[in-house]
């Protein structure tokens, strides 16, 4: 697929989804509303929202890994908790 097709700049970070493995390394990746098929360098789930950058748009489109994002605490996370000693 041509960079042209998908806005996308060297340095941007992007959230994809994983929509299907095609292989055991290669996957379809929902990326701006396109879909395009990834080698990634670590194993990911169908279903998995994934954090990319994009690290060059031609003469193809290639996107780096990142780290998931830290998940949110649960709501009642900063209450205050008394603990009996």
């Amino acid at each position: 697929m041509s960079s042209q097709s998908i806005p996308l700049r060297v340095g941007e970070i992007i959230t994809a989804k994983v929509r299907r493995k095609l292989a055991s390394s290669r996957v379809m990746i929902d990326l701006k509303g396109r879909l395009l098929v990834a080698d990634p360098e670590q194993p990911v789930s169908v279903g998995d929202p994934i954090v990319v950058q994009v690290i060059a748009i031609a003469p193809r489109i290639r996107l780096r890994l990142l780290p998931a994002p830290p998940t949110p605490l649960p709501s009642t996370a900063g209450l205050p908790v008394d603990l009996r000693t």
